[in-house]
């Protein structure tokens, strides 16, 4: 992660921790992947049935995967500027039950259905657990949390159906971290719901604007009024070239007015697929958009 940000230069180090430390500690396990372009394979995971939710208990914060977590973090740091901000990613409690079944949504989905009450006792058992975990991360110094749900979304949950599942506990696994000045709510996939997330503690809302259906940067941040985040697809940054990749930066920029918004990625990186080239054409364009924004008289 700090050679990443050494070598791009980006404004902040967003940490890409592994997606799996936050069910390890309820008995989730897997055989790691050795290859950037290959998953793990799935050996264990105690929720198989809808009642199996029921048997979940808090976990602690000296479980190893958070601890690695934090050691990690305090690595990054002692190797990276004073001035460059870090964000942790942490995952919401629907989020963690999501990965608790390998990312099945059809199964969870109808765990929702069949049986919410289990449901909601592992969402509260998640946000118990990652409420100290959260804290751990403010006290050590992160500027912000990167709050990321697959939830919220057309294909799955609408705003009232997931405030009603999921709001008091996202917002009591985020308390600790509600005054950091950096938060970011990422809302994956398509047809996202933006509006799920009014009254939630963040300053950015980040999501893939090129993705079916979703807003676009600048309609986000009109119908939000918070700073927003996205502009290039995974699929262009792995699969295009650099002029692909710049031009869809450039227009972003442009379209936002070169203000309140934060260039990136508007997903996870493929990483295996996407080459150095792409990923220079992505820094170097915020400068290029603002010479056009210079030059038309709008910055």
């Amino acid at each position: 992660m700090v050679a990443f940000q050494q070598e791009f230069d980006w404004d902040f180090l967003k940490v890409h921790a592994r997606a799996s430390y936050h069910v390890e500690p309820f008995g989730f396990a897997y055989e790691p992947s050795k290859a950037a372009e290959k998953g793990h394979v799935l050996t264990h995971t105690p929720v198989v049935h809808p009642e199996d939710w029921l048997k979940l208990r808090p976990a602690p914060l000296s479980a190893p995967a958070f601890q690695e977590q934090l050691d990690a973090l305090a690595r990054m740091r002692s190797q990276l500027p004073d001035d460059v901000p870090i964000i942790m990613t942490v995952f919401t409690p629907l989020d963690i039950a999501d990965k608790m079944l390998d990312r099945n949504a059809a199964q969870l989905a109808e765990h929702i259905k069949t049986a919410p009450e289990a449901v909601g006792h592992a969402l509260s058992v998640f946000s118990e657990t990652l409420k100290p975990f959260v804290s751990k991360l403010v006290e050590f110094g992160v500027d912000g949390i990167f709050f990321s749900t697959k939830w919220a979304n057309a294909a799955k949950l609408t705003p009232a159906e997931y405030r009603r599942l999921c709001l008091a506990h996202d917002l009591n696994m985020m308390s600790p971290a509600a005054s950091l000045p950096f938060n970011i709510l990422h809302a994956c996939e398509n047809e996202v719901f933006l509006d799920t997330f009014r009254d939630y503690p963040t300053s950015v809302l980040h999501w893939d604007d090129n993705g079916a259906h979703n807003p676009s940067l600048r309609a986000g941040r009109v119908s939000t009024g918070l700073c927003v985040s996205g502009g290039v697809d995974a699929r262009t940054l792995a699969e295009e070239g650099p002029d692909a990749v710049d031009a869809k930066a450039v227009r972003a920029i442009v379209d936002t007015g070169g203000t309140g918004m934060i260039l990136s990625p508007g997903c996870s990186l493929r990483v295996a697929a996407t080459s150095s080239e792409n990923l220079k054409a992505l820094r170097a364009a915020p400068e290029k958009a603002a010479r056009l924004l210079s030059q038309s008289g709008t910055a």
